[in-house]
Formats: C-alpha cells, structure tokens, sequence
C-alpha cells in the first residue's frame, strides 16, 4: 500500500473513533443543564425595617441639603489675596518645617493669578499641571474670583526656590509667598 493510502486510511479511523465517542454526548443531551454545586450558603433575607430607616434616612438628607442648612453649616475660610510675600515664622529656619501653636506644619504655597473667568483659572492650572507642577485652585464665589496656586511645600526655603523658578519660567512678577493652611 502507498503511504498517501495508509495515511487517509488512518484519518479516517481517528475520525470515525472521535466521532462515536463525541456523537452520544452530543446527543444526549443530559450534560447541558448541568449546576454546579456549590458551599456558598443563601443570601440572607434582609429586614425590612433597614431598607425603611436608610431609605428615611436618605429622604432627611435630601430635605436638609435642599434647605440650604447643611451650605451654612460648611463655610470656606476667608483667605486673602496677597501682594506681597507672608513673613517667616519667628524662630522657625527657612530650610526646616516646624508646627504651629496649634500643632498644624507651616506650610508654604504660591500665589500665581486671581481670574474672574473660573475657565481661564483652570486652563493655567492645567497648563502648570502639565510642566509638572503641583497646581490647585481655590474658588471664590462671593468675591467672583478662583485663584491658582502652586504647592504646598513644608519648606519655605524650597517654596522660595520654586518662586524664583516659576517667575524666570512665566516671565510673571507677582507671584506670591503665602502660608498655606488646610480647608478643613
């Protein structure tokens, strides 16, 4: 017999097994609804009285937030607009961090610009972000005004140094040392 022959005998044969041995599987059916079995015990039903209390609960959020008595509650500190650079600390080195009297750091930011349009704030911030900069804003409703700033850093000295950096880059005198305390 010539190979070629032998060959496609051989094919056939593999063919033919495979066949006999997929077909009754296929065929019968019984294996495809097969549930896995599982240790997972059932969810618990949950009381009704917790999804009442949240749900309540919800409502008398929504109500007081609509009230306005939560937007009194949560007022912005009032923070200045600088034009001139925020004196040192008395006793604290420039090149060291240290606390407040009320255990909080000094911490140091830059003041770049006050926009009255909130969108041209946000491109300069996006644009400082993009340098690699850590840029932030502040917005001002009742004054109309988001301001952009550059920081904070623990150390004035390195907050001086990046003064120095960002008016060479911007080309922009009035950029301001201020110390940076935290909203909340």
């Amino acid at each position: 017999m010539e190979l070629h022959l032998k060959k496609r005998i051989l094919g056939a044969v593999v063919t033919v097994t495979a066949l006999v041995i997929v077909m009754p599987i296929i065929l019968d059916g019984s294996r495809t609804y097969q549930l896995l079995e599982t240790a997972a015990p059932e969810r618990p039903e949950t009381p009704q009285w917790s999804t009442q209390d949240y749900e309540r609960q919800v409502r008398r959020d929504v109500e007081e937030a609509a009230s306005g008595e939560a937007a009194d509650a949560v007022k912005m500190p009032e923070v200045k607009v600088v034009d001139r650079d925020d004196p040192a600390p008395q006793g604290v080195a420039g090149d060291r961090t240290a606390l407040d009297p009320n255990k909080a750091p000094y911490a140091w930011t830059l003041q770049l610009g006050a926009f009255g349009n909130r969108d041209n704030a946000m491109r300069f911030r996006d644009d400082l972000r993009k340098k690699g900069y850590k840029a932030y804003v502040q917005e001002f409703s009742a004054q109309g005004m988001t301001r952009v700033y550059v920081g904070p850093e623990l150390r004035r000295a390195d907050a001086e140094v990046l003064q120095t950096k960002l008016k060479k880059e911007l080309k922009q005198q009035d950029i301001y040392l201020r110390r940076y305390e935290a909203e909340s």
